[in-house]
């Protein structure tokens, strides 16, 4: 897991914004292409296509918002059917979907390459593949509400897990990143990685779950402290599943435009 917010997720709301008309050109490829210094859409046209002008072809053929989807093993809500981009997906842990209202659309999957050496400085470059796919009923979720009562419920099993095996012995610093995390709850800390246009319960599931994500990779590092292998097994039975809730969570925040926003 990353704590870094995905290319797909900067795709998917900020294209969806544009879409929109809540959120500029300039501004959906600054955000988008942030991370690279290069970015194409391959598959959309006989060409390569730069990322707006693929937006703007998607929004011609009647593509009117993005989805996000974070698949992992076991937990592919939200792809199509067995095709080229749920495996891609999967094999990325990320996608986009660009649905039109009948549930047909493109499916988007970035790969990134770096270039160089960090003595000579890198080069990223990300190709999103483009694929056919048909997504037929409503939007699966997760959602704003199902994210906020699932976070809550991990705030609480991952202090409970780490405390009964006894990780704050070999990594004291989970200490403070608990309490950080409490914290930013309290206060609600705003996430700016989302578009003005979104709900503001959206940014408080994004900082809780980006800082329950800190907390997971920070008791993952080291399986030493463990007193045995049952422990072992214990610990990493947990940490799965509330990197299950956080993915989740991230989905529902990154999608939440214009949905649950009450």
């Amino acid at each position: 897991m990353t704590v870094d917010a995905p290319r797909s997720a900067l795709l998917a709301a900020w294209g969806t914004a544009f879409l929109a008309g809540e959120a500029s050109l300039p501004e959906l490829l600054e955000r988008v292409t942030a991370l690279d210094d290069d970015a194409v859409v391959t598959g959309l046209a006989p060409d390569e296509l730069s990322v707006d002008r693929a937006l703007a072809r998607l929004r011609a053929s009647g593509v009117r918002r993005l989805r996000l989807v974070l698949p992992a093993p076991g937990d592919v809500l939200g792809l199509p059917g067995p095709g080229p981009f749920t495996s891609a997906a999967l094999a990325a842990s990320e996608g986009v979907l660009a649905l039109r209202e009948d549930g047909t659309g493109t499916g988007l999957v970035p790969a990134v390459t770096a270039h160089g050496s960090a003595f000579d400085g890198t080069v990223t470059t990300v190709r999103w593949a483009a694929h056919e796919v048909t997504v037929p009923g409503p939007d699966p979720g997760p959602f704003l509400h199902d994210a906020e009562h699932d976070l809550r419920r991990g705030v609480v099993e991952v202090a409970a897990a780490l405390r009964d095996l006894d990780v704050a012995r070999w990594r004291p610093e989970l200490a403070g990143a608990l309490q950080d995390l409490r914290r930013q709850a309290r206060a609600g800390i705003d996430s700016d990685e989302l578009p003005s246009c979104w709900p503001e319960r959206a940014r408080a599931v994004l900082v809780q779950a980006r800082q329950l994500a800190g907390v997971v990779e920070l008791a993952g590092v080291d399986t030493g402290g463990a007193v045995d292998t049952r422990e072992a097994a214990a610990r990493e039975a947990s940490l799965r599943e509330l990197a299950r809730l956080v993915r989740r969570a991230r989905v529902a925040a990154w999608n939440a435009y214009r949905a649950d926003a009450a």
